[in-house]
């Protein structure tokens, strides 16, 4: 398994995070590993999308346009529509096909917690946190813990993805080439400031998700955060349960706490 980067070098958050259900945390807990899905299992169906296709998808037709030529004859409209068919499927194959071949874990870059991610997950939420570049390297240090079928990963990358306008895509242009398209997505979700891992492989597609291994957690250092909108039975009883995974990585109280409560606090 050979180890790369991506823009890395751009890279100025302290912190990478990842938010997750107490089940998700609980797995992590208990297996010592992080959870790459498999791409094709995500919500964005135009991950690892090329520029090249980008292009295609905005300009391709699949049915006659209402303000089409008059002087075009039907039969010339069908034959267009047809072979513009076929393009859009043949995107549609070669896309599946390639994003069955990655396997991706997803981290949220940032200097602070966000109010954003804790909303998504609610009060069920919590929240994993590395430092940035003590991450990166736990996972290059980690590829000869891999057993099958992970260690079948060709190589690993890690960095931050890139946020395009696709409505604005030119294919020559400089700011449109990328040498890993896994790490473009589209600009509405440049919220999300991303880390990713991810594998590449060419054979084992058949698994929709792998699980990277990490040293044991004994040895790694790694914050463990609660949502803020916990009560105090909530984080009480959840830090219990935690305690007996790990010693060293006690639930910690959100920072963003005492903001959220200031209406309601007696002083």
């Amino acid at each position: 398994m050979e180890w790369k980067t991506n823009h890395t070098n751009e890279i100025t958050q302290k912190y990478v995070y990842r938010y997750l259900t107490f089940e998700k945390l609980i797995d992590f807990l208990d297996t010592n590993s992080i959870y790459l899905a498999r791409l094709d299992k995500f919500e964005d169906n135009l991950e690892n999308i090329s520029p090249y296709d980008i292009i295609e998808l905005k300009y391709v037709i699949d049915k006659k346009p209402k303000d089409a030529n008059p002087n075009i004859p039907e039969s010339t409209w069908d034959e267009i529509i047809k072979q513009n068919v076929t393009i859009l499927r043949s995107i549609q194959n070669k896309l599946t096909i390639e994003q069955k071949k990655r396997f991706v874990s997803c981290w949220i870059l940032n200097d602070v917690e966000s109010f954003a991610m804790w909303d998504i997950y609610g009060k069920a939420g919590f929240a994993i946190r590395f430092e940035t570049k003590y991450f990166q390297n736990l996972i290059r240090e980690s590829i000869n813990l891999q057993t099958e079928p992970t260690n079948k990963i060709e190589f690993l990358i890690g960095g931050n993805v890139q946020y395009q306008n696709f409505d604005e895509m030119i294919i020559n242009e400089e700011e449109s080439s990328m040498n890993f398209s896994v790490f473009r997505k589209h600009l509405s979700y440049y919220h999300e400031s991303e880390y990713r891992i991810v594998g590449f492989t060419n054979n084992i597609e058949e698994e929709v998700g792998l699980r990277y291994k990490l040293p044991n957690f004994a040895d790694i250092n790694f914050d463990i955060i609660a949502n803020p909108r916990l009560t105090s039975l909530q984080y009480k009883m959840f830090s219990s349960i935690i305690s007996n995974y790990s010693k060293k990585h006690p639930l910690q109280e959100s920072s963003l706490k005492i903001w959220l409560e200031f209406r309601n606090t007696n002083y």
